[in-house]
């Protein structure tokens, strides 16, 4: 995928949506902070920072079922990989 510069990607934005940009960088650190935020959830509960109850009031059954099934994943090949399978 080519890397544009964020002045363009953010003219693109501009020019496609018909939004002026105060409004297109408002919605884009809304939603950088809703995915840093579900990250650092999703990092807390693999950690062990945070239960499973608390991880769920916050970001969901779906992404936290799809979370569990990862790690899952994650530690299945570790026990593979260790020769423990």
């Amino acid at each position: 995928m080519a890397q544009l510069n964020t002045t363009k990607e953010l003219d693109f934005l501009i020019h496609e949506t018909g939004k002026d940009s105060s409004t297109l960088l408002a919605q884009a650190v809304q939603e950088g902070i809703h995915i840093l935020f579900k990250r650092q959830v999703t990092e807390a509960y693999i950690n062990k920072h945070i239960d499973r109850e608390q991880a769920l009031l916050l970001i969901g059954a779906e992404e936290l079922t799809a979370v569990d099934y990862a790690w899952q994943a994650v530690e299945k090949d570790i026990a593979w990989g260790l020769g423990n399978a």
